[in-house]
């Protein structure tokens, strides 16, 4: 099902005044600063490869982990956003990864840490490089105003007055929408193999299967091309659907969480002799229990599912967790594994997986935008920059010739 959120019924409400850490084979790896290869931003991706670039791995926002968030690219020239976690916009742009190839997001769940940075590309897609709509994929809930269509609609209804006002520029393509456009896309959150999207054009087939996470309303994805293949599980209790649905695949992205007494200790400062320690390993305990993979859970999956390579995300990554987490999996599962830290840049073939890291430029501007010919831009909304401005606001300006002379 998809529902069409369009910037001209904005303008008639507001007249209205309507309201890896990576490891190599094996299981191996560090906290910081592994020996991996260097990823050169702005490499060309080969016609018959998938690139796979975590831009966010946590759900505590970390400076060397956001929240959480996944870019996927294949060789024929499609792009596909998995969550969009709170931080991650600095890292797609200090990547080179423009909006234009940012139009299509896939979220697993509504949560804030995977959905945040959603008004970031929202917002400032159109002034960039993004003439043409939004389009979000997500899971239905178990009443509509529960799911996906129902976030877009408010998300649309939230930035109504940051999408007028930068409609004094061209915002849109003739004949293919606005950018501040939102296509939602909703997906039945208990299907089982269900189509999220299938493109003759570029190969490439999006499935959904359900996630386990707090509530229902939760899927997790798997993505075929050039019989090739990768799963992205969101947030989510270990499960028979994912055992079914990732068996075999060459790229199994699943989330992993630190035992509760861990996440009690690090997130509290608490210690075993503090009274509250009990209060706080027993919600630690409830989270996890209600939502997340253990790390002994993580092994298992891997060891049932078998993929070519096995990453765990999700995961606060420090010298003293990353030790116990590859024990506990290891206990189970013997194959190549990687815990992703931000800027882990994967790329697969049929012949090989290659795991690199990014090196960014922490102060980098916008990155480089596609250009469109003049011809294929709608007008703008607004005939200029002052448009939507009254004129007693105006009148109040100081003249320009006060202070460019």
């Amino acid at each position: 099902m998809s529902t069409k959120f369009t910037r001209r019924d904005a303008l008639k409400m507001s007249a209205l005044g309507a309201g890896g850490m990576a490891m190599g084979a094996g299981l191996t790896g560090c906290p910081e600063g592994c020996p991996l290869p260097r990823f050169p931003i702005g490499e060309e991706l080969k016609a018959d490869e998938m690139r796979i670039t975590f831009l966010g791995t946590s759900v505590v926002p970390r400076q060397k982990q956001e929240c959480n968030s996944v870019f996927v690219e294949v060789g024929s020239g499609d792009s596909f956003v998995f969550d969009c976690g709170s931080g991650v916009s600095s890292k797609y742009n200090a990547m080179g990864i423009t909006p234009a190839r940012m139009d299509k997001v896939f979220l697993t769940h509504l949560h804030g840490d995977h959905t945040s940075d959603i008004i970031t590309i929202y917002c400032f897609g159109p002034s960039q490089d993004r003439k043409t709509p939004l389009h979000i994929f997500g899971p239905s809930g178990d009443t509509p105003d529960m799911g996906t269509e129902a976030f877009c609609d408010n998300l649309y209804k939230l930035m109504r007055w940051h999408a007028l006002s930068f409609s004094f520029g061209r915002t849109g393509t003739i004949g293919q929408g606005d950018g501040f456009d939102i296509v939602a896309h909703e997906l039945p959150y208990m299907s089982v193999g269900g189509v999220a999207y299938d493109n003759p054009h570029t190969g490439v087939t999006i499935t959904h299967f359900p996630a386990v996470h707090c509530r229902n309303g939760s899927v997790s994805y798997r993505l075929d091309w050039n019989g090739m293949s990768m799963v992205f599980s969101g947030d989510t209790k270990p499960n028979n659907y994912m055992l079914e649905m990732a068996s075999g695949v060459d790229v199994l992205i699943h989330e992993m969480v630190v035992p509760p007494e861990v996440w009690a200790a690090k997130n509290s400062g608490l210690t075993e002799d503090d009274p509250s320690w009990p209060q706080a390993v027993a919600y630690a305990r409830a989270v996890q229990d209600s939502s997340h993979t253990p790390q002994r859970a993580m092994g298992y999956i891997f060891s049932q599912t078998k993929p070519r390579l096995g990453v765990a995300t999700h995961f606060q990554v420090n010298r003293d967790t990353i030790g116990p987490a590859l024990k506990d999996i290891g206990d189970f599962h013997d194959g190549p594994v990687a815990i992703a830290t931000d800027l882990l840049v994967i790329n697969v073939s049929k012949d090989e997986i290659r795991q690199r890291r990014a090196e960014i430029d922490d102060w980098a501007w916008y990155a480089k935008p596609t250009v469109y010919d003049p011809a294929t831009l709608a007008p703008p909304m607004f005939p200029s920059p002052t448009a939507q401005l009254s004129d007693e606001l105006l009148n109040s300006c100081i003249p320009p010739e006060l202070f460019e002379a």
